[in-house]
């Protein structure tokens, strides 16, 4: 019986920007569906180009790059990027700005609210929802974002660095509360 491909594939992937020096050089790397795993270098290695490469948004300029077999050539929908701001929309409320990406998918009113009520609560952020950016601590604005990413239920979450700017108690916090999720609800 033939053993199923990786859920993700890079075969001597590079990245070069505008004839520029090699950013990435001959990446060879399989991730199985449900592993759970990190890049580690220093700032400027590659991790986010890695990772918008991933997700789509930056071509691969050597090799290949594949996910479940076809190249990530624009964004998919089960896949969801969380950056390293957490970029929330500051005119909109954290259950607004949570229930966003299913508003884009032209989900019902009451679809988006019972998802994002949902997701909310798994961040622990029930008691926030008629805030505004400008009044959550940036650990509770990374909170809205891991929630907004996880209303779409993604095969493959990239998270890039969304821990980074916090202090040492928040990050611990909130990478523990990601793995409890992620035992809940399993992504890759």
């Amino acid at each position: 019986m033939p053993e199923n491909p990786p859920m993700v594939r890079f075969e001597k992937v590079g990245k070069r920007f505008a004839g520029g020096p090699s950013i990435l050089k001959n990446i060879d790397l399989e991730i199985e569906e449900g592993d759970f795993v990190t890049f580690i270098g220093p700032s400027g290695c590659g991790k986010s180009t890695l990772l918008r490469m991933l997700a789509g948004l930056t071509p691969v300029t050597e090799g290949s790059l594949l996910i479940e077999d076809q190249a990530p050539v624009e964004p998919r929908e089960d896949l969801y990027l969380v950056f390293q701001e957490a970029n929330l929309l500051p005119w909109a409320q954290v259950t607004e700005n949570v229930e966003l990406p299913l508003k884009l998918k032209g989900k019902s009113k009451t679809e988006r609210r019972k998802k994002a009520e949902k997701m909310i609560e798994l961040v622990g952020l029930q008691e926030a929802t008629h805030q505004y950016p400008r009044q959550l601590s940036g650990g509770m604005k990374m909170r809205v974002s891991i929630a907004r990413a996880l209303t779409v239920s993604p095969k493959l979450l990239l998270l890039d660095e969304p821990f980074g700017a916090l202090d040492a108690i928040t990050r611990n916090q909130l990478n523990e509360d990601l793995l409890n999720i992620r035992q809940r609800d399993a992504f890759t």
